[in-house]
């Protein structure tokens, strides 16, 4: 469950023309094509067929999770793109393992269990009390350790959907030019 997404898009520039409008893109604004506080990006490194673009700030990479980009054309008529998106995965495992840990230190802290036996309305239907604090804690490190990787992995698609859109803007800029 790699924080990372791999894909081949389709395009009609060439190689030198669509790379140098992915550079024009970076200074524009990579998101959108316009400046934007959240949109801060570096072009990294050049080559005759590749780009790596990196979020140059914090805001910017856990702003969607487009914190490294690699968009190589070593096919004529495509591009194969590599989005790591670490930084965005350490700040949602992060504040997951905080809310986790904070939730751990309550219910270590304080007496969970008299709480649910003495607020019958605060107790699951049909389970007893020890069953009610053992779902309380499971709730708590379930989002404390397992949350965070679902939403690792379910970030994946809308990635894709935002590095496509990209290259497809770039790929007409480049081809108007």
């Amino acid at each position: 469950m790699t924080p990372e997404i791999i894909g081949t898009v389709a395009i009609q520039s060439p190689a030198g023309r669509f790379l140098s409008a992915v550079q024009q893109r970076v200074r524009a604004g990579f998101l959108i094509g316009r400046p934007l506080s959240r949109s801060n990006y570096a072009v990294v490194s050049t080559a005759p067929d590749r780009i790596t673009v990196r979020a140059a700030d914090w805001l910017t990479a856990v702003n969607i999770g487009l914190n490294d980009i690699e968009l190589r054309l070593s096919t004529p008529g495509s591009v194969h793109y590599r989005v790591r998106f670490w930084r965005w995965a350490q700040y949602v495992i992060g504040l997951s393992g905080v809310l986790g840990l904070a939730g751990v230190i309550l219910l270590l802290t304080l007496d969970v269990r008299t709480y649910i036996a003495e607020h019958g309305e605060s107790r699951l239907p049909g389970l007893s009390v020890d069953q009610n604090v053992t779902v309380v804690w499971v709730i708590v490190l379930f989002f404390g350790l397992v949350w965070p990787w679902i939403l690792i992995a379910w970030h994946k698609r809308p990635l894709r959907k935002v590095i496509t859109r990209i290259i497809h803007e770039v790929d007409a800029q480049a081809g108007s030019a």
